[in-house]
């Protein structure tokens, strides 16, 4: 593994070879090399004798039980690759990601933690200045979305892989990659048809959208998109006009609508767009049982949907009175159903997070 050469260098240090050895030749392994990866009249050369106890200093840190301590070392921009290379491995995730977000962190090092077990980790490689097209390509079929949604917003990632994320089931994805500056009109023109609201606003907003993509979201009907094609710094004044004067739809969305019947409300719960299981989540129709599975949405918002709605039955608002979630649990305490004891715990619960 090409890590394996910065820990080696690591190793010799600590086996006698002076740091000056080690120090040359490591500005070819840089990105930008030499006294480029340096500011403010940095030398380039860590281990130039001057910087011999800083070094031995950053060494100590990089090794001490604290995690908090290797944390600092990691984030140090003079610290050394083979430093940085040691920390990468570091047991604790929130060392190995100030690594992934150190500017001084090698390629090889970025390399190493695309494959992190820890999707914070990624993330931060994701959004590192030093990320290459192609770790973004990796990237791209992360299992966490929060990863998947750095990657659609790097300007560094290749049209192909902002195409691929196009049909990304999360709609915050395909927000993202419509919100880039750099999204092809051909992509852009596809979000533009979304069935996420959320995606074809973000599409509304981008200079790049075609004209054709804007006429047709100067007529969609939700009228937030509407406003946000009228103020595309590239809407012509017909597409302007046309969004003014597109009637305000009063339609009520099936997931909110009272008079759905329990299926429906079922099936759309089922499916991929938060936003309408947000909107089963806040009907006073819905059934308990899918309130209570509601309540257990990987998505917040869904779930403080289900806090918020005040047919929902006492044992599940207890439940989410400790919800992890701020906002959810803020939503138990305003909900007019419920009980005083329930919200005591809400408010605890907030008052306990606030004071940590």
């Amino acid at each position: 593994m090409a890590i394996g050469k910065w820990v080696q260098a690591g190793r010799d240090h600590g086996s006698g070879k002076s740091i000056q050895q080690q120090g040359r030749g490591s500005g070819s392994d840089r990105r930008g090399g030499g006294t480029g990866a340096n500011k403010g009249g940095n030398s380039g050369n860590s281990s130039s004798p001057s910087n011999i106890p800083a070094l031995n200093s950053l060494i100590r840190r990089a090794l001490d039980s604290d995690y908090k301590k290797r944390k600092l070392a990691a984030a140090d921009r003079n610290a050394h690759p083979f430093i940085l290379a040691c920390l990468a491995m570091d047991e604790e995730e929130k060392v190995r990601a100030e690594v992934a977000a150190n500017p001084s962190a090698v390629l090889e090092i970025l390399t190493h933690l695309l494959h992190d077990p820890d999707e914070n980790v990624r993330v931060k490689v994701a959004t590192s200045r030093l990320v290459t097209a192609q770790m973004l390509e990796a990237l791209a079929g992360d299992s966490a979305f929060a990863v998947r949604v750095e990657v659609a917003k790097s300007r560094a990632a290749e049209p192909a892989v902002l195409t691929y994320l196009v049909n990304d089931p999360s709609h915050d994805v395909r927000s993202a990659v419509a919100s880039n500056a750099d999204a092809t009109p051909g992509i852009l023109a596809t979000l533009s048809e979304d069935d996420s609201p959320a995606v074809r606003m973000a599409a509304a907003r981008n200079a790049r959208t075609p004209e054709h993509a804007l006429e047709t979201l100067a007529r969609d009907e939700d009228r937030s998109v509407r406003m946000a094609t009228y103020g595309n710094p590239s809407a012509t004044e017909e597409v302007r006009k046309l969004a003014e004067e597109a009637p305000i739809t009063t339609k009520v969305h099936p997931a909110l609508d009272s008079g759905s019947d329990p299926d429906s409300l079922g099936a759309m719960a089922a499916g991929n767009n938060w936003v309408i299981r947000q909107g089963v989540a806040m009907n006073k129709a819905t059934p308990k049982d899918l309130l209570a599975s509601l309540a257990m949405d990987r998505n917040w918002q869904v779930r403080r949907g289900v806090a918020l709605n005040t047919a929902t039955p006492e044992k599940i608002l207890r439940d989410l009175a400790s919800d992890p979630q701020r906002d959810v649990r803020q939503a138990v305490a305003d909900n007019p159903s419920a009980t005083k004891d329930i919200i005591d715990i809400a408010l605890r619960s907030l008052k306990v997070h606030k004071d940590r």
